[in-house]
């Protein structure tokens, strides 16, 4: 890197003898999270990975320079932090046994996701895969850097939404891209504001892609949805709910919601529940209505209602329908109108005249009206007002206005009154805040942006506790109450205090409900399994940890590690039994230790002595009073030695029966 040392925030070169960057302020001993890759490792013997920008289910993204160019690169990293961990101290991944199938299932499926995105680099719409490689046990994508914004940062610097004009020149080519990604058979499941970058030049780029267990819930992943953009398909990992070019349509549509309104859609999930999706011309009148009713179309909850592809949906945006033409216009005078005094020109035609520059396909011209004449709007007597119709905030605004009013004199009276009939404990209360001014003034100002800035909650459930835990620890804290549920695997949350898109302070304490399991399950057979291999079994069951317990047998032998007995509450029971796991009852599963030598020490002690044999077998088969006599074994040795021939096989029968 020569005489300079790279930013592992901005990856800009600076002086080697600084340790705060100049450009970013950075400061180089900043910590970071030692679950994934250290700033300052170096990738391929090409990549410097710099710090953590985002991640997810399926993996992490990070700021990093290719060192042989010192161009700025994004790197991709495979990691479902559900899956497997980080070596302690290196950027290797360790991998558990048990999930070393899953993880290597969707790792294949990350590798031909990326594989076919690589095809597509020359798609200006997508940012570039630059290169792939496998390292660390993981698989790495390094794509080129995006130089822009998110859609949703751009919407906010314009007043929070775009005029239809405006999105009708933007757009297409990001259709075109969809359009080109269905046919490679790439659904990209996660469209919305925080997925679409916008550069100076004025073009979208679609990101965000992802294996489709990561846009599914409940399908083997941490899963990542963006509330009121995900299709109602992606909340069930069933075969019913189906996905395919329609999911797209859904965000394509729920993108275009909020550009032109400047109002996030209602999540599909409430939707289900009680459906009060305004359509956008209900917000803005200055949104055409067959454009507001093409959107509402393609966010159907019913799939199969759905427009079905891109193709269809910039095919309804872009064409007027017959009878809004009948309508808005006179088809008598589209030609012979010239010659009128003082024509009107309609001004949505502008709008649809237009041509984008990326797309030709988009032909609006010919779609709309195949014919070059102008267009003008017949004169009537009874549309004197169609341009000053009154709109939603119109009809609200003065009830709000007047309400504040009320609202603000009713609190001036409650603190005239206050102070009137508590004058000493004001006094008080003044006093001591001017006592502790100078000790509360820090405290005070670091509160107050805190409190301002308020987070929205977003839906945890589905997710594991941990990995969750981890994700939003800068917002605010998970306080886990342990429960059954047979809906939810082990350390899955499955409710919440707080309800999603509740607005919540900084660091505010969320109680979440996690699973412990199932309440019940069905004891599995032990038959040729080692203890470790029988644990397993238990945990598919469904019987969690804290609810069975391995003892080693003192009684008992067999094969090494093999299990010998099952009980409950000390009674003896066997495999396809019911277990309640709510009862607070243990099952004991009891073993042989890999030490034991049972069957060796037993035979042992009976050939050297044979007194402990004799009793035994007089306490069994004799019930008379000499069973519990252990003191007189030495007097009477010969007459249980005769009783009992099947317990000393080894002594004296055997000799008999051959002498005989």
């Amino acid at each position: 890197m020569g005489d300079s040392k790279y930013c592992f925030k901005c990856m800009e070169p600076y002086d080697p003898s600084l340790h705060v960057c100049p450009s970013c302020g950075y400061v180089e001993t900043s910590s970071y999270d030692p679950m994934y890759v250290p700033p300052g490792t170096i990738l391929h013997s090409k990549y410097l990975c710099g710090i953590l920008l985002e991640y997810n289910g399926e993996g992490a993204t990070y700021i990093g320079c290719d060192i042989s160019t010192n161009k700025k690169v994004l790197i991709r990293e495979y990691m479902p932090i559900n899956l497997c961990t980080r070596v302690k101290g290196k950027p290797t991944i360790s991998v558990n046994y048990n999930n070393l199938a899953k993880y290597k299932a969707f790792m294949a499926e990350y590798t031909e996701l990326n594989k076919s995105l690589a095809r597509l680099r020359n798609n200006t719409n997508i940012p570039p895969v630059i290169d792939m490689f496998a390292e660390n046990n993981t698989t790495y994508t390094i794509f080129e850097n995006i130089e822009g914004v998110k859609m949703l940062d751009y919407l906010k610097e314009n007043a929070g939404e775009l005029s239809w004009e405006q999105v009708s020149k933007i757009f297409p080519p990001l259709f075109t891209t969809i359009g080109i990604l269905h046919n490679a058979g790439i659904i990209h499941r996660a469209i919305s504001p925080d997925t679409v970058y916008i550069t100076d030049k004025g073009e979208l780029k679609l990101s965000g892609f992802c294996v489709s267990a990561v846009r599914t819930a409940n399908a083997g992943l941490e899963y990542e949805l963006f509330k009121g953009y995900a299709a109602p398909e992606q909340y069930s990992a069933n075969s019913s709910s189906r996905q395919g070019s329609w999911t797209d349509v859904y965000g394509v549509c729920a993108l275009l919601y909020r550009a032109l309104t400047g109002c996030m859609p209602v999540d599909s999930v409430s939707r289900q529940k009680h459906d009060d999706l305004h359509e956008p011309h209900m917000l803005d009148s200055r949104i055409p209505r067959h454009i507001s009713r093409v959107i509402m179309e393609g966010m159907n909850l019913n799939g199969r209602d759905r427009i079905q592809t891109i193709t269809e949906l910039v095919t309804k945006l872009f064409e007027q329908p017959a009878e809004e033409a009948e309508e808005d216009f006179d088809s008598t005078i589209l030609l012979e109108g010239r010659n009128d005094a003082a024509p009107e020109p309609q001004p949505q035609e502008a709008v649809y005249q237009q041509q984008p520059v990326h797309q030709p396909q988009y032909d609006t011209q010919n779609v709309i009206h195949e014919r070059s004449a102008p267009v003008y709007k017949k004169p009537r007597h009874d549309d004197s007002y169609n341009y000053e119709k009154v709109t939603t905030v119109d009809r609200i605004k003065v009830p709000i206005i007047i309400g504040l009013l009320l609202l603000a004199i009713l609190m001036t009276l409650c603190v005239v009154l206050i102070s009137l009939f508590s004058p000493e404990k004001d006094e008080t209360a003044s006093s001591s805040r001017v006592k502790r001014s100078s000790v509360s003034t820090n405290v005070i100002d670091d509160n107050e942006p805190t409190k301002a800035a308020d987070t929205e909650m977003p839906n945890l459930l589905g997710r594991f506790l941990e990995p969750t835990k981890e994700k939003y620890k800068d917002y605010f804290v998970l306080d886990a109450d342990y429960a059954y549920n047979d809906s939810y695997d082990t350390d899955m949350i499955f409710e919440q205090s707080v309800e999603a898109g509740e607005m919540i302070t900084n660091g505010q304490v969320i109680k979440v409900k996690v699973s412990k399991g199932k309440e019940s399950a069905y004891i599995p057979d032990f038959a040729g399994k080692t203890v470790e291999q029988y644990k397993n079994a238990l945990e598919k069951a469904g019987i969690s940890d804290f609810n069975y317990q391995f003892i080693e047998s003192k009684s008992s032998y067999g094969k090494a590690n093999s299990i010998v007995e099952l009980q409950v509450d000390g009674k003896v029971v066997h495999p396809n039994d019911f277990f309640s796991n709510k009862d607070g009852k243990k099952l004991t599963v009891y073993y042989v230790s890999e030490n034991s030598n049972a069957p060796v020490y037993t035979t042992a002690v009976q050939q050297e002595t044979e007194a402990p044999v004799t009793t035994t077998a007089a306490a069994t088969q004799a019930p008379t009073t000499q069973a519990p006599v252990i003191t007189e074994p030495p007097t009477n040795p010969p007459e249980p030695q005769t009783d009992a021939p099947v317990d000393t096989p080894v002594d004296n029968p055997p000799q008999e029966n051959q002498e005989g």
